[in-house]
């Protein structure tokens, strides 16, 4: 946005500061500055303009859904990444208010590599990239791995994770199930990185009950690496045509759709090599930064209240 010249401050998402000297306010993700929204702030055009991009979707405690529910009433415009999230605010948001950007992504970072289905006593070699926190439910990659093996197929599990909440528990689940020697944890691991290990792999598992557009999962499909997840918000968007996505409540489901495609492996690997180049196309960080300034704009020239 810089480089486009729009004057650009970045700050930590505090309550404390002085927002006197912006025409607009852009919040991503529920923090303490969303409550800071909600007070009387002026900026040098008028009443500062809010635009606010919650960045995941599904359940949340209900103090969070009371803060949300809030910074959605005073925001000016609230950014959703796909018609999906959009038809998941339920109605919450006034459709005028509602503006859908998808989030771009450095897709040059990130090679299309093809992959074929191991023989013999190859592993099949699941990536899991994110949190190690409840709704990421990663024991259900564990119980996956557990159901590949009883039906013959070798497997192993690398995990990166920059927050290793829940790791004692992963530990002492993959002990019970007898995966321990097949399940690695790297650490934290750049973007670029990232982008190797997905070439060593089969599928990317994301077994969490909540995303918005999750950028891992887009990372994965520019990459063409197939990817294991449940119908939350934005996948539609991600996944090839005809795609299924189990409901996330349908762990069968989910695990009976990874063994049938574990079968039919290099089939699946195909249909997302082909679509990796659509996905590519949609996920443009300029088209990205061109939607946003375009809407500070529009705000920017709308008159303000008191």
């Amino acid at each position: 946005m810089a480089a486009a010249g729009v004057d650009v401050t970045t700050a930590a998402p505090h309550f404390r500061g002085d927002w006197s000297r912006y025409d607009v306010v852009h919040l991503n993700h529920l923090t303490n500055a969303c409550v800071r929204a909600l007070l009387p702030n002026r900026g040098p055009s008028g009443r500062t303009k809010i635009v606010f991009t919650h960045h995941t979707s599904g359940w949340k405690p209900w103090k969070f859904r009371v803060v949300r529910n809030l910074i959605e009433r005073r925001a000016d415009s609230v950014v959703v990444f796909s018609d999906d999230e959009r038809q998941r605010l339920g109605g919450r948001v006034p459709a005028g208010k509602i503006d859908i950007i998808p989030s771009g992504l450095a897709v040059e970072r990130f090679d299309v590599a093809r992959r074929s289905r191991p023989v013999g006593d190859e592993p099949l070699q699941l990536l899991y990239v994110g949190q190690l926190v409840e709704f990421k439910r990663l024991h259900l990659a564990l119980e996956l791995m557990h159901r590949l093996l009883r039906a013959g197929q070798p497997v192993r599990l690398r995990i990166i994770s920059h927050r290793e909440t829940l790791r004692p528990e992963l530990m002492a689940e993959a002990a019970r199930l007898g995966l321990t020697d097949l399940v690695e944890y790297l650490g934290t691991r750049t973007r670029d990185q990232i982008g190797h290990e997905m070439a060593k792999s089969h599928f990317l598992v994301l077994p969490s009950y909540r995303e918005a557009l999750s950028t891992v999962t887009s990372e994965a499909a520019v990459t063409g690496l197939p990817v294991l997840l449940f119908n939350v918000s934005g996948s539609s968007d991600q996944v090839p045509i005809g795609w299924e996505l189990p409901d996330i409540n349908d762990t069968e489901r989910f695990f009976n759709l990874a063994l049938e495609r574990t079968q039919n492996y290099d089939c699946v690997e195909r249909l997302w090599a082909r679509n990796a180049a659509t996905v590519r196309a949609h996920l443009s960080v300029d088209r990205m930064v061109d939607q946003h300034i375009d809407l500070y704009h529009r705000l920017t020239m709308t008159p303000t209240g008191v």
